[in-house]
């Protein structure tokens, strides 16, 4: 595979965003249950290792695991740190390269309970110092951590009961806490890089403020055929980041409920991405499904590796050219 990043993501919580309720306790009402299955993800995760496809797992923790110094935030399913230490060496085993995700982006952190009423305050400082040391434990110190960081912005969240947006210094302030936290820890950063499309003025904050240290993953999941509209902008996404000379591991998906539907995206990513991106800042690519791990979607997700298959079979068609 060239030493290229072929990833799947995949999600211990699908928890949809909510709100929180005064009956909760400061817990959002909406992240139970969490919606994994673990047969259906064996079925999908034994069929990527028999495909050849994938060698890299992205698996988004959050309030999945049970955690030592904050409880109070696990879901009452949640995976205990042996039970997740387990399936990352089974995952290992069949070849995978697997790292954790966990997103502290304030527009997907209700897993946080209580906490994401508190960020950039000393107690949110030392709640994300002790999520990511725990989280880095149980995946051994892994060469990558994915922090997400994805749209925190005022479209995303216009409708929640509470907004919270970091602009400017406070935002770089906490990104570069947070990648030092990862670092500390042995690994790379990795983050969304949706910040940089959104406005003139954060396109050039990200492009000021961003590190080059930090691995990052555009995305888009239409058809490529966008010019005007939002979509446009995420596609641009991709030039932008390789005019500024950062490495880059592009993101597809077939999700039909969230964007809208293209099951070739990841393919078109493909066809587009390593025609915009120099070969060098071309990390690899990352199929991101966006669907719940249950037993109603198995044909769906059994669908991405038939589609990391086609993508994969392009790229090398294109690279012996």
């Amino acid at each position: 595979m060239e030493n290229k990043i072929w990833a799947y993501f995949v999600s211990l919580i699908n928890a949809v965003p909510g709100n929180f309720e005064t009956s909760e306790g400061g817990r959002c009402s909406k992240t139970r249950p969490a919606n994994f299955c673990y047969d259906v993800w064996k079925k999908v995760s034994d069929g990527l290792a028999q495909s050849n496809a994938c060698n890299t797992i992205l698996i988004e923790v959050e309030d999945a695991l049970k955690y030592e110094s904050h409880p109070e935030i696990s879901l009452e399913d949640a995976w205990t740190k042996e039970e997740l230490y387990n399936e990352v060496e089974r995952l290992r085993s069949l070849g995978f390269n697997v790292y954790p995700v966990c997103n502290f982006s304030a527009a997907h952190d209700d897993w946080m309970g209580i906490y994401s009423r508190m960020v950039s305050t000393p107690q949110y400082y030392s709640f994300c110092k002790d999520i990511i040391e725990e989280i880095s434990e149980v995946f051994s110190k892994p060469e990558l951590f994915h922090l997400g960081m994805d749209e925190e912005c005022w479209s995303i969240q216009q409708d929640s009961h509470l907004c919270v947006i970091r602009n400017e210094n406070l935002y770089w302030n906490d990104i570069k806490y947070l990648t030092s936290l990862v670092e500390k820890n042995g690994s790379r950063p990795w983050m969304w890089a949706d910040y940089v499309w959104h406005t003139p003025a954060r396109e050039k904050s990200f492009l000021k403020n961003m590190s080059h240290e930090v691995l990052l993953s555009n995305w888009y999941y239409g058809d490529w055929t966008h010019t005007t509209d939002f979509f446009y902008d995420s596609m641009r996404g991709y030039e932008v980041l390789e005019s500024n000379g950062y490495e880059q591991v592009p993101t597809g998906s077939t999700c039909s409920g969230i964007v809208e539907h293209c099951r070739d995206n990841l393919t078109l990513t493909v066809d587009r991405c390593t025609d915009i991106i120099g070969k060098e800042r071309l990390k690899g690519f990352m199929m991101a499904p966006w669907e719940h791990t249950n037993e109603e979607n198995l044909p769906k997700l059994m669908d991405t590796i038939e589609v990391m298959k086609e993508a994969q079979a392009l790229y090398n068609k294109k690279m012996a050219k």
